[in-house]
């Protein structure tokens, strides 16, 4: 009888140990806290709203004594929901005028994602401290989050499910427009066979 091929999961490969309280923990020791930012269209503001955001955050970050990284994150634009919502109008509706409006509409947004042109980009900042600086962590991750709120950029901890959908991003591309998974159910297999 063939002996049975043991699966192994992408985990082994990541250094990723553990994620829990909204906090990753890595295999060699450290801890990583995410912050994800909104975005911010600076082609609608004035030239005197950019200096003074770059200003304001300049002045912000100029006490920061730790090393933050940043991961910019682009994915297609999701418009199915608003495109499923002008389906229904168009079944609900009765004014013809309106009808065709939506019509064209809907034809529009079918044109828009199907080239896949169009990207969004997320915004995280890293937090990454030894393992020592539990408590610590999570008082510079609000902090960080805070100086860009003062630039009225709205910053939020990353919760444990995001910061698990953010490590699948890397090791199973198919999990990362999920937005409620079941983290058992998201870890990857790979068989002796694949590599």
């Amino acid at each position: 009888m063939k002996p049975k091929k043991k699966k192994e999961t992408s985990n082994q490969y990541i250094n990723v140990a553990d994620i829990k309280n909204n906090i990753l923990y890595t295999k060699d020791n450290h801890i990583i806290a995410f912050i994800k930012l909104d975005t911010v269209s600076i082609t609608t503001m004035s030239k005197t709203d950019i200096n003074i955001l770059t200003k304001t955050l300049s002045s912000e970050f100029a006490s920061v004594k730790i090393n933050l990284r940043m991961l910019k994150i682009s994915k297609p634009v999701d418009i199915s929901k608003l495109s499923n919502s002008y389906r229904q109008m168009y079944r609900d509706c009765e004014n013809l005028k309106r009808k065709e409006l939506l019509r064209e509409a809907t034809m529009f947004l079918h044109k828009y994602s199907v080239n896949g042109n169009e990207l969004e980009n997320e915004y995280y900042f890293i937090v990454r401290q030894k393992l020592s600086n539990i408590d610590e962590i999570e008082k510079i991750a609000k902090s960080i989050a805070r100086k860009f709120e003062t630039g009225k950029i709205k910053a939020s901890l990353c919760t444990t499910e995001e910061i698990a959908r953010l490590c699948n991003l890397f090791t199973n591309t198919s999990y990362g427009n999920i937005e409620a998974m079941d983290l058992e159910d998201s870890i990857s297999i790979i068989n002796d066979e694949e590599i």
